[in-house]
C-alpha cells in the first residue's frame, strides 16, 4: 500500500492552522463568544489536533513508492542469500 505524500502535507497544514486557532483561543471571548463555548471549542480543537497528529505519523511512515525500503510499519525485508 502506498500513500501520496500530499495527504500528509495538507493534514499538517490543517493541524497547524488549528494549532494557531487554539493558541489564540483566549481572544475568542473578546469577539463576543461565551467562555463556556470557547472552552468547549478549544477542547475540541485540541482533541482533533491530537488525533490528526497520530494519523499524520502513520501517513509519514507509509512509503510513497511501491516496494520502497524503510517502511517502518511493515515487515522487514528479507536479506538476499550470500
Amino acid at each position: 500500500m502506498t500513500v501520496d505524500p500530499r495527504y500528509s502535507f495538507w493534514l499538517s497544514i490543517t493541524l497547524a492552522v488549528m494549532g494557531f486557532l487554539s493558541g489564540a483561543g483566549g481572544q475568542f471571548t473578546d469577539l463576543g463568544m461565551e467562555p463556556v463555548k470557547v472552552k468547549a471549542l478549544l477542547a475540541l480543537i485540541a482533541l482533533v489536533i491530537g488525533i490528526g497528529n497520530a494519523i499524520n505519523a502513520v501517513l509519514a511512515a507509509i512509503p510513497s513508492k511501491p516496494n520502497a525500503p524503510g517502511f517502518y510499519l511493515g515487515p522487514k525485508p528479507t536479506e538476499p542469500p550470500k
